[in-house]
């Protein structure tokens, strides 16, 4: 089997050295991010709950807006250090990667970032405020409604991380047709098949009563979707 050009084999407990002295060059920034943010936790919280939350905040132990203050601060610091992260694992692993390798890792990873970020964006500034006034209208004929800080935080994170990883359908699309394990003419034809599948997990990983995240979702796959087959020629 042909080696990389410039590669050398070295023992393994050399590359374990090296991912450790890696991950504390992520790790030290992040923990640092963390401590400042936490500073600024409260204000953040404040600007999330009053863009998306169309109800006073609840809390429901001494504990809870500490420990939400915190995973806020983590998820901040964890978001500024992804490019680091991405930096010091491509650097890890680029004296094994073939030239052409490195560039379509290269042309990528921005490109996936980007996806990312709007995904993200739409997510908490069209998404979030409609998810939840209409769920929370729609409990108002059965029970008060009061929604728990530290639940609802969660929520609204694994909702942006959700849509920013439904942003990379693109990126996994033409990744396929490129590796040739799917062929952009035959999924042309296949367009129906194709909308009522994405429409279906678009009504399974969306939890709204009112069905109005789910045709969102929906249809962005869709946009997605075609917006994959028009560049796949390009790519």
């Amino acid at each position: 089997m042909n080696s990389v050009p410039g590669d050398q084999e070295l023992p393994l407990e050399e590359h374990i050295k090296e991912l450790r002295s890696r991950m504390l060059v992520v790790a030290v920034p992040i923990i640092l991010i963390t401590s400042i943010a936490f500073i600024y936790s409260g204000v953040l919280l404040k600007l999330i709950w009053n863009n998306a939350i169309p109800l006073p905040m609840t809390i429901y132990s001494p504990m809870e807006l500490i420990l939400t203050r915190f995973k806020l601060s983590l998820v901040t610091a964890l978001f500024i250090g992804i490019p680091l992260l991405v930096y010091e694992g491509f650097m890890f692993t680029a004296k094994g990667l073939y030239k052409n390798e490195k560039m379509f890792f290269i042309k990528i990873v921005p490109f996936s970032f980007i996806l990312f970020m709007l995904g993200a964006i739409l997510a908490y500034f069209f998404v979030l405020p409609i998810l939840f006034k209409y769920t929370i209208f729609y409990s108002n004929d059965v029970a008060n409604p009061q929604v728990s800080v530290i639940k609802t935080i969660d929520t609204i994170i694994t909702l942006i991380l959700g849509f920013g990883l439904i942003f990379q359908f693109p990126l996994l699309l033409i990744s396929a047709i490129k590796m040739g394990l799917l062929k952009r003419d035959f999924i042309r034809g296949k367009r129906k098949f194709v909308y009522g599948a994405l429409i279906a997990f678009a009504f399974f990983i969306t939890p709204d009563p009112t069905a109005i995240s789910e045709l969102i979702v929906a249809l962005v796959l869709v946009m997605l979707f075609e917006f994959s087959l028009m560049i796949a020629r390009y790519f």
